[in-house]
């Protein structure tokens, strides 16, 4: 009727439209004023503690969520919206239990399974998650993201034939989602089919050229192909794109060493162990290649250094022994040798 006044009704409808336009001030300020004619209007609250999360201010997006909740109990999308900041906060048991009372009182809502299922992954509660996803798919059967994370979920506790089954089904769904092929290009890597693998990091990569881990993995997978020039190009282009780790430094070394160049890659390994000296295989690749270039006292503290910090590290005391032998010391390569040996034996490959 013309000349009404505004309510918070009419202020929470105009609100919402500046929110999904991205005009997240004259959101907030319609739910204020929502709020200024009716403070315990429930959807208002909801509302403005959307507009706080997504500029990033997520104490007062809680906050909100939390009056939502206390002004209407039974208003499900609050839980669940606390629930995904806690989460994002590492809440994840209070990210849990709100997501179990939006269930409680929404129990057909898929997101609402498939978030829960999510903060129970992240506490290594993987049976807990999978009932979650199974849920979620049960009432959404398209529900991509609950195919991929019972494929994350199956994969983290060993079941990859079936962890396979979700990764496809997840890609059937949404084909150019880069996250998709690049775990399922992980998956096919732990099965030693690089091919494949390779295969499903290109598709992410064209869709994210700067999917640095991609970048890597296929490094990883093309070494272990036989192709130390193509893991090489992949290594610098995922140091390009952001990626200064450990591991990348010493994988890059071990393309060099593949290639005969240990100088090099024993300057890889060194920078490795700048970023992260606690890891035993940079130290006994770093022997290896010591050893390949001659320099076998360089290369016995390398390996010490790798059997101080991996007592198991088999290959670490086959390596010690003959670089020990090449520097007259027989009775400590002979010791070394027997603790390979028992170490080789153990571990099923003696």
């Amino acid at each position: 009727m013309v000349g009404e006044l505004p309510t918070e009704f009419h202020y929470t409808a105009r609100g919402q439209l500046a929110l999904r336009a991205g005009q997240l001030a004259a959101a907030i300020g319609d739910f204020n004023s929502a709020l200024e004619l009716n403070d315990e209007f429930a959807p208002a609250y909801y509302y403005r503690g959307l507009a706080y999360r997504n500029g990033g201010d997520l104490n007062r997006a809680v906050a909100d969520y939390t009056r939502a909740i206390v002004a209407d109990p039974q208003y499900p999308v609050p839980y669940y919206a606390r629930g995904v900041v806690r989460r994002h906060l590492g809440y994840y048991e209070d990210a849990i239990a709100d997501y179990t009372a939006a269930i409680e009182l929404e129990p057909d809502d898929a997101d609402y399974h498939y978030a829960r299922g999510v903060a129970r992954i992240s506490l290594g509660r993987y049976e807990d998650a999978i009932q979650d996803f199974q849920a979620s798919i049960r009432i959404n059967p398209d529900h991509a993201n609950a195919h991929y994370n019972l494929g994350i979920a199956h994969r983290d506790i060993g079941d990859r034939d079936t962890a396979l089954t979700f990764y496809n089904r997840a890609i059937e769904l949404r084909p150019a989602e880069p996250d998709y092929r690049y775990a399922r290009g992980n998956l096919y890597s732990d099965r030693r089919d690089y091919d494949a693998a390779i295969a499903d990091y290109d598709a992410a990569i064209a869709v994210v050229p700067t999917f640095a881990n991609a970048l890597y993995n296929r490094g990883i997978a093309r070494r272990n192909q036989g192709d130390p020039r193509g893991a090489m190009s992949d290594f610098d282009a995922a140091q390009s794109c952001g990626m200064d780790t450990a591991t990348l430094y010493h994988n890059r070394g071990v393309a060099h060493a593949d290639l005969g160049d240990h100088q090099t890659a024993i300057e890889q390994y060194e920078q490795a162990i700048a970023r992260d000296g606690t890891l035993a295989g940079v130290w006994l690749s770093l022997g290896n290649s010591r050893c390949a270039s001659g320099d076998f006292t360089a290369g016995v503290v390398a390996f010490n250094k790798a059997v101080e910090l991996n007592p198991n590290l088999a290959e670490a005391f086959r390596g010690r022994a003959m670089a020990r032998r090449e520097v007259g010391d027989a009775e400590g390569a002979a010791a070394d040798l027997l603790e390979y040996t028992r170490l080789a034996a153990a571990d099923g490959n003696g």
